[in-house]
């Protein structure tokens, strides 16, 4: 059932077996996360940035992130790096990356490594 869920919000998203429609989609994706699930909450995050409410994508990254999500580890660096929603802070951005770079995070690997690179 929570699979089905999650996957409503997805096919709402991307107009797959339905027109696209973004209220339904974060309408399913919010019923998926409020059954614990944190690919939904980190869907919400990505479709809150896409809005600029950084506010929002901050809530959503961090649930998803106590849910272990380690690709939101990544879009919580990006919103420290960038000072979205919170205060410029690139040490705490580099922190998030690293451990999401640790949790296999193909995008967040290739920011280090270029970070690493570009370092004064």
């Amino acid at each position: 059932m929570h699979e089905a869920v999650l996957a409503m919000g997805w096919f709402y998203l991307n107009g797959f077996g339905v027109e696209k429609d973004l209220r339904q989609a974060e309408r399913w994706y919010k019923k998926s996360a409020r059954q614990g699930e944190p690919m939904a909450m980190f869907s919400l995050g990505v479709m809150a940035c896409e809005t600029r409410d950084y506010a929002d994508a901050l809530i959503w990254f961090r649930r998803a992130a106590e849910k272990r999500h380690v690709r939101s580890l990544f879009w919580l660096g990006k919103l420290h790096w960038r000072g979205h929603g919170v205060p410029k802070d690139h040490k705490q951005a580099l922190a998030l990356l690293r451990e999401a770079a640790n949790g296999k995070v193909e995008a967040a690997q290739r920011a280090i490594r270029f970070l690493s690179r570009h370092r004064q």
